[in-house]
C-alpha cells in the first residue's frame, strides 16, 4: 500500500505511522470520527461535541475551511473554525503526532490531525485531487491502520453513499437535528378547546368582552402565548382562547387586526376563518412576546402579518424606535458572493435582494396615509427602517427595535444565535420561514435555523416566546394551485 502526504512539513508528520498508531493505541472504547469540512462550518463547536471520543481533522481540510472565509452566508464560521481550533492547540501542551491534543469538553477528548492517504487500495477512476475523495482515500487508510471502526461524520449525502459502496462507515451530523416529530408538529393547526359549563359561565361573567377570560386555567395544558379554538360540549364555536401568563384570554376573531387588516381567507369553499392569522397577528402585537416564530410556506402571509405589525408597533403605538429587516443572502455560487464586491451602497446592494421586503413595505405604507415611493423611501433613507446583511449582525445594536428574520430556513442555528444575542430587554424578534423551501446548499430540513428555534422554543416555553403556524394560502388561487400541486414533486436538483 503506497501512503502518501500533502506536503506538512512539521516534525510531527515526520513518520507515515506516527497519527495512526497514536489512534490505534486508544482504549477501543472510544470511537474514532473523522470531521467533514462541512460539518465544521455547519457548527463550528462541532469540536467539542464528541465526548471522550477521537476526533480526526484530515489537514487538507484546513485548506477549504480556509477557502470559505469570505464567503457571505458561513464566512464568520470558518474564520470561528480556525479560531477554535486554536483554542484547543493553545490550551494545553504542543500538539504533538503520537498522542494527540487535548479537548476540552469536560470528557477529555482527543485531537488528531491526518496528513497521510491511501492510494494503491483506492479505486483508480476516483480523481485525488478532489477533496471529497482525498478524504475518503484518509479514511480508509486510517481505517485499515488502527483494525477498527473509523466513522466520517458529514453532511453531504452523496458523499456518505461513496463510503457505503466503499464499505467505510458515515454518518449525518445530528447534534442540532431536530426529529420528524418536531417537523410535523410545525404544521400543525390550533387546537380545539371544550369548554365544560361551568368554566363558560365564569369566562363570560364580565360585560365587556375584552375582559371575558379564565384566570388560572389549568386543566388543558396549553403552552405561552398558544392560540386555541374554544367550543362548548356540544360543538358550538365559541371563539378563540389565547394563552397569557397563566390566563385563557377571550379573543373575538372579528375584532384581530393589524394596521386595520384582518385575518384573510382566500378559499370560503373549504374555510370560515383562518384562526392562525388571528393568533399570528394577536401574538404579534402582544407586549409580553419579545419572541415569535411564524413557520407557514409561500402565500400564507407571514411577511405581510409581520411587516404590518412592525409598521403599528412603531409609528401608531410607539412602543419602538425602529424596524430592522434581516433576511439571509443566498448567492448563486455554492461558495457566495459577499455583497462588498458589488457596487454601491449597503443598502443599494440588499435591495434586490429584500424585495419581498421592500414590496409589503411600499404597499403598507401607502395604504395607510402616506404616498408610496416617498413615503417608505424616506422611512429608508432615515434609517428608521433599515436592511442589514446577516453577516453583519454581529456586533450590531438591536435595540430598541422590531427586528424581522425571514427565511430563517437558509440560515443555520449559530447564525440564529448570534442574531438572538445582540436583542435588547426592549426589541422583539419575529423569526419566519418555510421549512419546505430552502436554498441553502449547506442546510436541510432537519439541521436549519427555522426548525431548530421552533423546536427549541416547544422545548424550552417561556412567558416571551410564541410559536405558530400558518395554514391557509391566501395570496392567490394560481399561486395555492402552483404549491399544491407542482412543488411537492419536484425535488431540488441541489440536494445531495
Amino acid at each position: 500500500m503506497n501512503v502518501k502526504k500533502k506536503g506538512v512539513a512539521l516534525n510531527a508528520f515526520e513518520t507515515t505511522a506516527s497519527v495512526v498508531s497514536a489512534i490505534a493505541a486508544q482504549e477501543s472504547a472510544r470511537k474514532i470520527y473523522v470531521l467533514d469540512t462541512n460539518v465544521l462550518l455547519h457548527d463550528p463547536t462541532s469540536l467539542f461535541r464528541f465526548q471522550e471520543h477521537l476526533v480526526v481533522i484530515p489537514l487538507h481540510g484546513l485548506d477549504e475551511v480556509d477557502k470559505k472565509k469570505g464567503d457571505p452566508i458561513i464566512g464568520f464560521n470558518a474564520r470561528d473554525v480556525s479560531q477554535k481550533l486554536e483554542q484547543i492547540l493553545s490550551g494545553g501542551d504542543p500538539y504533538q503526532a503520537d498522542r494527540g491534543i487535548r479537548i476540552r469538553n469536560g470528557y477529555d477528548g482527543l485531537l488528531f490531525f491526518l496528513a497521510e492517504y491511501a492510494e494503491g487500495a483506492f479505486p483508480r477512476d476516483l480523481d485525488l485531487s478532489y477533496y471529497d475523495n482525498f478524504l475518503l482515500a484518509s479514511l480508509m487508510h486510517l481505517k485499515q491502520q488502527v483494525g477498527r471502526p473509523v466513522t466520517l461524520v458529514t453532511k453531504d449525502r452523496n458523499l456518505r453513499i461513496k463510503c457505503h459502496v466503499l464499505g467505510l462507515q458515515a454518518e449525518d451530523y445530528l447534534h442540532d437535528h431536530v426529529s420528524e416529530e418536531s417537523l410535523t408538529g410545525a404544521a400543525d393547526p390550533l387546537r380545539t378547546v371544550v369548554l365544560t359549563p361551568a368554566e363558560i359561565d365564569e369566562m363570560f361573567t364580565a360585560k365587556k368582552p375584552n375582559e371575558w377570560q379564565l384566570a388560572n386555567f389549568n386543566r388543558v395544558r396549553l403552552r405561552y402565548n398558544e392560540g386555541v379554538i374554544l367550543q362548548d360540549e356540544t360543538g358550538n364555536y365559541l371563539g378563540l382562547g389565547y394563552r397569557s401568563g397563566d390566563t385563557l384570554l377571550f379573543t373575538q376573531y372579528d375584532r384581530v387586526r393589524v394596521l386595520g387588516v384582518g385575518p384573510k381567507v382566500l378559499d370560503r369553499r373549504n374555510y370560515s376563518h383562518n384562526f392562525e392569522q388571528a393568533v399570528c397577528m394577536t401574538q404579534a402585537m402582544d407586549d409580553e412576546v419579545k419572541i415569535q416564530v411564524v413557520v407557514g410556506k409561500a402565500g400564507t402571509g407571514k411577511t405581510h402579518i409581520a411587516m404590518a405589525a412592525a409598521l403599528e408597533l412603531v409609528f401608531l403605538r410607539k412602543k419602538y424606535e425602529s424596524i430592522k429587516l434581516i433576511k439571509p443572502i443566498i448567492t448563486k455560487s455554492r461558495l457566495g458572493e459577499d455583497i462588498g464586491f458589488l457596487p454601491g451602497t449597503v443598502k443599494r446592494k440588499l435591495l434586490p435582494r429584500m424585495r419581498p421586503f421592500v414590496e409589503k413595505l411600499q404597499k403598507l405604507v401607502g395604504e395607510n396615509g402616506l404616498e408610496k415611493e416617498q413615503g417608505y423611501q424616506k422611512l429608508l433613507d432615515d434609517g428608521v427602517i433599515e436592511m442589514m446583511n446577516l453577516a453583519d449582525v454581529r456586533g450590531a445594536d438591536l435595540s430598541g427595535s422590531v427586528v424581522l428574520f425571514d427565511e430563517a430556513q437558509n440560515a443555520n442555528p449559530f447564525q440564529m444565535r448570534t442574531l438572538g444575542t445582540r436583542l435588547g430587554e426592549d426589541s422583539k424578534l419575529i423569526v419566519m420561514g418555510d421549512p419546505t423551501q430552502i436554498d441553502n446548499v449547506y442546510l436541510d430540513k432537519y439541521s436549519n435555523a427555522l426548525v431548530n428555534v421552533y423546536q427549541q422554543a416547544r422545548r424550552y416555553p417561556e412567558p416571551f416566546i410564541a410559536t405558530v403556524s400558518l395554514m391557509q394560502m391566501v395570496r392567490s388561487h394560481t399561486s395555492r394551485w402552483f404549491e399544491e400541486k407542482i412543488v411537492p414533486n419536484v425535488k431540488k436538483l441541489s440536494d445531495k
